[in-house]
């Protein structure tokens, strides 16, 4: 009896057999073994089987009539409102729970309107107060970022080259040269080229 040559075919073999597409040494393969002839004619019955049956699909208006069936629930309609005060008015315990939080708030609500009314002097000079404060830690905070400033070593070479009028027309000539330099520059490095670069394909 001729063995078979090569290890037993995977189930990509078999795949691939039923495609038509397995080479000639694994084709030679399942001809010279009967286990594989067995497993392979298997799979043909199955695939044949299940290409006989009828397709399948969903019926016309399938969709429509699941999504009418489908109802999401909207937090903000009316039916939550009423939910809530089913839930709160359900026992005597919610309902004594319910009036607490709300004597609370308003309770709280009617008291802070009331000290405001009766102590505006204070708010007053409570808000006073704060601006101040606020004002000076200003300008102290502004006085320091200027000593700090002025103490740097390249202050006093700056503010000799700024001194005369002259030197200042100088310089912002110089920067305003220096700026268009640039300008134009960049717009030269960011010009398509009109010409072909020799080479440029390689």
């Amino acid at each position: 009896m001729t063995q078979a040559p090569g290890p037993h075919l995977s189930p990509d073999d078999v795949e691939n057999w039923l495609s038509g597409i397995l080479d000639a040494e694994r084709t030679r393969h399942l001809d010279l073994c009967p286990e594989c002839f067995d497993r392979a004619q298997v799979e043909r019955e199955i695939v044949e089987q299940i290409s006989a049956l009828p397709p399948m699909g969903p019926s016309s208006g399938f969709a429509d009539r699941v999504m009418a069936s489908v109802k999401v629930a909207d937090p903000f309609a009316l039916r939550s409102l009423q939910t809530v005060r089913q839930r709160i008015f359900a026992t005597r315990k919610s309902m004594a729970i319910a009036a607490s939080l709300a004597l609370a708030v308003l309770g709280s609500m009617a008291a802070s309107i009331a000290w405001t009314m009766a102590n505006q002097d204070v708010l007053a000079s409570a808000g006073s107060w704060v601006l101040a404060q606020g004002t000076q830690a200003g300008w102290i905070a502004l006085r320091g970022l200027a000593s700090n400033f002025i103490e740097q070593p390249w202050y006093d070479g700056i503010r000799s080259l700024v001194e005369t009028p002259a030197r200042l027309a100088l310089i912002s000539a110089l920067v305003s040269l220096a700026y268009l330099g640039g300008v134009f520059a960049l717009r030269r490095l960011l010009a398509v080229p009109t010409q072909q670069v020799a080479h440029a394909g390689f």
